[in-house]
């Protein structure tokens, strides 16, 4: 049996044997001193595990590298190279290497790879005829020492400037655990500063200060310490949820980083607490249900919520008491706080009064329609009986479920409350569907994290476009995974149709391809948003412009072929370029919109070039590039080399 193998059997199998869970580790059992930093210079970090991004949890630690590419990767420990990626998007140039104790230390967004194994993968890109690529070595084929040159820091992928993502996965499940507690010297004295904390009504009969509406608390304080501003404890009433922003701050770095724990306390007694110690990446996207979705989306706030919905599976959630949901039914004093944690143990608290109080009926703010999504205090309002209210109709996938009132865990309104664009109510526990002679919508069961009024409307012809534009519910709600959107199109020659692809419209007026194929008169796609979507015709080729060559010029002294791609609509698929007819690796990257070519291949990996009396000669370079609707364009150019 290969070595690192049996090390990673021996791991599950004490795991086991002791009844501890395989991918959760207690704190107390992460090595301190296996593994070494992967830079030689002072770790600063720019991002830390679990800071909330737009849609996932931060899986590692972003490490500055002095704001420059080219800085020398270290393996943090001995082990093989167990999966190369290569990916213009996401990590980039990544590397994978795991080690004998149950772990994979996980390096990304890399400038190139180390000698031995930048020639391992180009010989597979150049095989495969292909910049993408992932590959799994054998773990015979890449043995690496314990702090090994395997990489160049770079700025590869979705990165956003130079720096290292390093991630710490456990070997047997995949889950990322925190690097921070495995004893990185990492300087952080600095506690959680508390930004702001928000208070929702959970149910018809909840009101916060007589609002049935969400409403922000003003804080105070400092260092650690923090209460509510007001001289009076806040007035509830029923079933309210909490949610709080805050981030932490490391020595040497103004960068936002994320916490390790949030605790909520009422009188003294956990009601909601959670840690990022450990997850795993099927989570990621219930960090929208994690978060107010909404106010992220209105007002770019990271608000973590201390209330679960009903269809959040997070794995991050340790203890909860009524899915932190919390009942203020009587007229007394409470006393809510929040107890906030960084890895290294700094804590802030925040304190809030509260009191119970009885009311009739809940004050509202006006009686016109308001617009539908968050405003700085929001609610949907509607006045009673208005006639503008569409009857509900028996939900697709059956009956309404026997949930208890506390599990319904955003802000409730009352159904005479509903949107003017309501049309049904969605289950979270069921498939749902809504059908017109336009437009057809279809959920799978799980994709909602709680129960919708699902809303739709739809406005004018965009130009440019061949359909209307359809408002699939709003942009303020999440969807968990993909959901299926098919829309009518008329008039659209069946020479054209392969060029029609749905088009998600975000509120700047971008649109964002979202694919699509006939069905019949219908164009079918997904997507994992609510929000407008029209149809547009991509019917234009991408374009080509050399950077650095033009026809018949002398490439002598050039290091490499720089072109530089775009596509306006669908965006690019596929790129392949060619020198003398052979196939040669131009590396893309999307932020420049360039491909690049690299002359130090020939000889290696793509053929010499030649000429008849073998000395300098004319050559062609010619590129083809291809959009996701089949458009397609190509340069071709004679150079001296």
């Amino acid at each position: 049996m290969n070595t690192g193998r049996r090390h990673i059997v021996t791991v599950t199998l004490v795991l086991i044997l002791t009844g501890i869970a395989v991918g959760t580790f207690s704190q107390t059992h992460h090595p301190k001193d296996y593994f070494r930093s992967p830079l030689d210079i002072p770790i600063r970090l720019s991002g830390n595990f679990g800071e909330i991004r737009p849609n996932h949890f931060h899986g590692g630690l972003d490490m500055k590298t002095e704001s420059v590419e080219g800085k020398k990767i270290y393996a943090a420990a001995e082990g093989y190279i167990s999966r190369i990626k290569v990916s213009p998007w996401g990590y980039g140039k990544t590397l994978y290497i795991t080690h004998p104790n149950g772990y994979i230390t996980v390096y990304a967004h890399l400038k190139r790879y180390s000698d031995k194994i930048e020639e391992y993968i180009k010989k597979y890109q150049y095989n495969k005829e292909s910049y993408p690529v992932e590959k799994f070595p054998l773990p015979s084929e890449l043995k690496i020492e314990k702090g090994e040159v395997v990489a160049l820091g770079g700025n590869t992928g979705g990165s956003g400037g130079p720096h290292l993502h390093f991630e710490i996965r456990n070997a047997i499940t995949g889950y990322v655990l925190n690097p921070l507690l495995f004893g990185f010297a990492i300087m952080d004295s600095i506690k959680p500063v508390i930004r702001s904390v928000r208070v929702y009504p959970l149910s018809d009969e909840s009101h916060v200060s007589n609002l049935h509406s969400p409403r922000y608390l003003k804080i105070s304080g400092s260092s650690g310490n923090y209460r509510t501003s007001a001289s009076n404890p806040l007035k509830l009433q029923g079933d309210i949820g909490f949610s709080v922003e805050v981030y932490d701050f490391l020595n040497y770095s103004h960068n936002k980083c994320g916490i390790f724990s949030i605790e909520l306390q009422k009188d003294g007694e956990r009601v909601y607490y959670h840690e990022m110690e450990t997850y795993g990446f099927h989570e990621n996207r219930y960090i929208s249900s994690h978060v107010d979705y909404g106010e992220f989306k209105n007002e770019g706030k990271h608000l973590q919520k201390s209330f679960i919905a009903p269809n959040n599976r997070l794995s991050i959630y340790k203890e909860t008491l009524n899915r932190g949901v919390i009942a203020i039914n009587d007229l007394n004093i409470h006393e809510m706080k929040y107890i906030i944690k960084d890895s290294y143990g700094n804590t802030s608290t925040l304190t809030i009064p509260v009191q119970g109080h009885l009311y009739t009926a809940a004050k509202r703010e006006g009686d016109m329609v308001r617009k539908i999504g968050p405003t700085k205090e929001e609610t949907v309002l509607l006045p009673a009986d208005t006639g503008l209210v569409n009857k509900q109709v028996k939900n697709s996938g059956g009956s309404e479920p026997n949930v208890p009132a506390s599990m319904g865990l955003l802000p409730k309104l009352p159904e005479e409350v509903l949107s003017v664009n309501f049309v049904k109510k969605f289950h979270w526990q069921f498939a749902n569907s809504f059908k017109n002679d336009d437009v057809r919508i279809f959920l799978d069961e799980g994709l909602l994290y709680e129960d919708v009024n699902f809303e739709y409307k739809v406005t004018d012809t965009l130009l440019g476009a061949v359909a209307p534009t359809h408002h699939i519910h709003n942009v303020y709600t999440p969807v968990h995974k993909l959901y299926s959107i098919a829309i009518r199109t008329d008039k659209i020659p069946n020479r054209l149709k392969g060029k029609a692809m749905v088009a998600r419209i975000k509120n700047n007026g971008r649109t964002y391809y979202e694919g699509g194929g006939y069905e019949g008169d219908f164009i079918k796609t997904t997507s994992k948003y609510f929000g407008a979507f029209t149809v547009l015709l991509d019917t234009i080729a991408p374009r080509i412009r050399g950077l650095n060559i033009y026809e018949r010029k002398n490439m002598s002294k050039a290091s490499n072929i720089t072109v530089s791609i775009y596509d306006k609509l669908s965006g690019i698929n596929t790129y392949n370029a060619y020198i003398d007819g052979k196939w040669i690796l131009m590396e893309y990257e999307p932020k420049k919109s360039a491909l690049v070519f690299s002359f130090s291949d020939l000889g290696k990996y793509a053929p010499e070039l030649s000429s008849a009396d073998g000395k300098r000669g004319s050559h062609t370079f010619k590129i083809v590039v291809t959009d996701n609707r089949g458009n397609s364009s190509q340069m071709s150019l004679d150079f001296i080399r």
